[in-house]
């Protein structure tokens, strides 16, 4: 392991006081590399080090004044010390001075330790849970021991003090490496534990704190163009001066956006600064890969470095503006959702909806939508708007208002109108969804309905049976017993009468309570001169005219007796209504057969306002309807007056219909 700290490596290796043979930089039993290297902090280094240690400071202060209880603005502030510790070049002399360089040979881990805790704490100032309290500390214990193991690391103090021993006796070599090492590895766990931990917590991050980790994770970014800027500097520069830049980049840009997610996370749409830095880092990556490449194979295979030169910049040319539309495409589809894809969309929330549990049908269309979009919320509205800040459009299916579809606008982004459209596309395609969970709660409903409307009839008829006919029947047995018993021809002629009467009143309950099963008009004139009668009794404000198909004007051909039933209800309920309630002069009601038994029903009254809502009349004519599979719809004509069109259909009606 290599160990950045107090004392820096210079141009030449340095040798041992006695001898003209170069030291060997610092290898400890375990062949864990323990040697001290600080960069040169002449020039521009200077500069950045000033930069990498004032910044972070600045940016912790100012942390801590807005919100004094925040630990990651001491975390900042601690970070900016240590990294004030390069500032300081030159090997101690004294011997207080080299036992100082002793205990800080492994101080370097600190660099950026400060950093890897501020993501574990964002955007709360807490860890996430439990497992991840017991990581940091194990980490922290592992930086413990890597300093520890570092102080006993005789052969790289040596290295760097030109073979001077250790001034203070410490572990022997063997142990210290071996907790060295042990301390390293618990400590690159730390590291590599914080970018597993950030990625889980923005999943499951909303809002805000989504926002401070997109933050985060920006900065982070420069941690591997610094990786990838050392390895070039070491393999292909030979050492060059770019690292420590690199180094002072992380250094400064990290807690910068630490800072503006902590105070100022709203500044500007954070999501597509990172799509575009992605896209245009990965690309930079992407073609530098390639053009070293080129020119490795060419100078190998040919011995030619202009070849590969002039073959990697003309496969550059031709391949850069394709990688860079992939990468953006699915790096905008990794920030921004499915925006630039809308079939992919679509089929997503038919995906969802085919899957889900037909009683969450709604919910899985509305999270496939807030998946697709990459928003935080997306719930359906049946009521008007509510006033807030959400985003919403109107869900129709065939001119009929469903509802309204509403996305909450994560903060700090903007809309565009591709998201728009996108929105708009899948509102229309999630009104089928929804109206098709109303239908299905409606029919629930209905049925529901059906089935207490049949028990209330069985009651009615148990109850008018027992309480009508019941005791009348028993009046007559009672009467003609009594008859027999007297000897007096007045008096049996008296109760014969009686008798006579009573059996005439069950006749008409009899006939009363048939009526109410199937009208009786029905049977007697048929379906089309029975509506004429209803027709005829509701004339004295409005004028009647009911019409039929061509050649059946005097009676219909034999119907379903359910249909039968059905068809004259919904044209009485609607002839009563237009006398009633449109204030029309004229009404028309037509019969068609045409596969079906169609019955209409126009007049030309006002019509229906704005706020007009369905009765009890205008439901139970659907609710009819639909019992036997067929459908009412209620609209009004544009000159005014309401057309009512039933559609039955003329199959075979299942027994429970029937009697329903």
């Amino acid at each position: 392991m290599t160990v950045i700290g107090r004392v820096s490596v210079r141009d030449r290796p340095a040798r041992a006081p006695d001898s003209g043979v170069p030291v060997d930089p610092g290898k400890v039993p375990g062949n864990a590399d323990m040697r001290s290297v600080r960069p040169q902090t002449g020039g521009v280094q200077q500069v950045l080090v000033f930069f990498g240690a004032a910044v972070p400071v600045a940016v912790g202060v100012l942390v801590l004044v807005r919100q004094p209880r925040q630990r990651i603005g001491w975390l900042l502030v601690a970070h900016g010390v240590f990294f004030a510790s390069l500032a300081f070049d030159g090997t101690a002399t004294t011997h207080t001075g080299l036992i100082v360089d002793q205990l800080t040979q492994g101080w370097w881990v600190f660099l950026f330790l400060f950093l890897v805790l501020i993501a574990y704490l964002l955007p709360d100032g807490h860890v996430a849970n439990r497992f991840w309290r017991r990581w940091v500390r194990m980490g922290l214990a592992g930086a413990v021991l890597f300093v520890v193991g570092a102080a006993g690391d005789a052969s790289g103090f040596a290295a760097s003090h030109h073979g001077a021993r250790l001034p203070v006796p410490w572990l022997p070599e063997t142990l210290s490496g071996f907790v060295g090492v042990v301390g390293l590895v618990l400590v690159v766990l730390l590291f590599f534990g914080s970018v597993i931990a950030v990625w889980r917590r923005l999943r499951r991050a909303q809002g805000d704190d989504r926002l401070q980790l997109l933050w985060l994770v920006w900065g982070a970014l420069t941690v591997p163009v610094a990786l990838l800027t050392g390895w070039v500097n070491h393999f292909l520069l030979g050492d060059g001066p770019f690292f420590t830049p690199a180094l002072g980049l992380v250094a400064i840009a990290l807690p910068i956006t630490v800072g503006i997610a902590i105070l100022r996370h709203r500044l500007f749409d954070i999501q597509l600064v990172l799509s575009r830095t992605l896209t245009y880092l990965l690309l930079i990556v992407a073609v530098l890969a390639v053009y070293a490449l080129l020119l490795f194979t060419t100078d190998r295979l040919i011995g030619n470095r202009t070849t590969g030169g002039l073959l990697a910049v003309g496969v550059v040319a031709v391949a850069v503006h394709p990688a860079y539309s992939t990468l953006r495409r699915r790096i905008d589809r990794w920030v921004y959702g499915l925006r630039s894809d809308p079939r992919t969309a679509i089929r997503l929330v038919a995906d969802r909806a085919e899957a889900a549990d037909p009683d969450r049908l709604v919910a899985a269309v509305t999270d496939a939508v807030a998946a697709a979009l990459r928003v935080g919320r997306v719930w359906v509205e049946m009521t008007g708007p509510e006033p807030d800040a959400a985003l919403r459009t109107p869900m129709v299916h065939r001119g009929e208002h469903v509802g309204y579809l509403a996305l909450e606008v994560p903060p700090g982004r903007d809309l565009s109108r591709a998201d728009l459209n996108l929105f708009k596309d899948l509102a229309r395609y999630a009104a089928i969804l929804v109206r098709s969970e109303q239908l299905k709660d409606e029919l629930r409903d209905s049925r529901s309905r059906i089935v207490a409307g049949r028990e209330e009839e069985r009651r009615r008829l148990r109850r008018d049976l027992h309480d009508g006919l019941g005791p009348s029947l028993a009046a007559i047995v009672l009467k003609l017993s009594a008859t027999q018993s007297r000897a007096d021809a007045e008096e049996r002629n008296s109760l014969v009468a009686e008798a006579r009467d009573e059996v005439k009143a069950t006749i008409t309950e009899v006939r009363r309570l048939v009526d109410d099963l199937r009208p009786p008009a029905i049977d007697e004139v048929g379906l089309l001169d029975a509506i004429r009668q209803r027709a005829s009794a509701l004339s004295s404000l409005v004028t009647f005219e009911v019409t039929a198909p061509d050649g059946l004007t005097d009676r219909l051909p034999a119907l379903p007796a359910a249909v039968e039933v059905a068809a004259f209800r919904i044209a009485s309920e609607a002839m009563t209504n237009v006398a009633r309630h449109s204030g029309a002069t004229r009404c028309l009601v037509a019969v068609e057969l045409n596969g079906s038994f169609q019955l209409t029903v126009s007049d030309n009254g006002h019509g229906t306002g704005a706020t007009t809502s369905p009765g009890v009349g205008w439901t139970s004519m659907r609710e009819r309807a639909a019992e036997l599979g067929g459908s009412c719809t209620i609209t009004s004509q544009p000159h005014g007056g309401l057309i009512v069109r039933a559609v039955l259909p003329l199959t075979e009606v299942q027994p429970a219909a029937a009697d329903a």
